[in-house]
């Protein structure tokens, strides 16, 4: 069975080290497989939580599934175009979805998200996020939740071996509340 809890930045640190590496595993294994250092990660999350919050899911006491919500001002790369027309007053964004691969095809997203918009504030009007064009399952994930497409951008990423460059698109969605 899974269990939920909203993890906040006073009590991040109890999650941290879990987090960090459902984090790794996700982003430096298989067809997304990209170099992140540790250090990186660990300062990249830590600065999620001081502005935002989490949705964890755990079997027993290992962390499994993870949901991280931050205003959208934090996505440094957004487009204008959406920058202007979901700002941060009204909006949310969606910064990671993490499921280990071993609870992968279980409805664990699907469980995160329904949490998470049970968490939601009356004046929150539009949730954005932002995914991998090549990662299928989770755009088909966000589309059968309400998510739309609303924009894309290119990134550059290095792989993890080699460390050579490679680009990524991402499609930002967002779903109206």
């Amino acid at each position: 069975m899974i269990t939920y809890k909203k993890v906040t930045k006073s009590t991040y640190k109890d999650q941290s080290l879990q987090l960090r590496e459902l984090y790794l595993d996700a982003f430096t294994k298989g067809l997304s497989a990209q170099h992140i250092e540790v250090e990186n990660a660990e300062a990249y999350l830590k600065t999620l939580f001081e502005k935002g919050y989490g949705i964890l899911g755990f079997s027993n006491e290992q962390l499994v599934a993870a949901l991280i919500v931050t205003p959208p001002s934090l996505d440094e790369e957004r487009p204008s175009d959406i920058k202007e027309k979901y700002p941060d007053a009204e909006s949310l964004y969606i910064a990671e979805v993490l499921v280990d691969e071993n609870f992968r095809g279980m409805g664990l997203g699907k469980g995160l998200f329904e949490k998470f918009e049970a968490t939601l504030n009356a004046d929150i009007t539009h949730v954005l996020l932002r995914v991998w064009s090549k990662n299928e399952i989770a755009y088909n994930l966000y589309k059968s939740s309400g998510f739309e497409d609303c924009g894309s951008i290119i990134q550059q990423k290095f792989k993890p071996v080699t460390k050579a460059p490679f680009e990524m698109e991402k499609r930002y969605m967002v779903k109206d509340y």
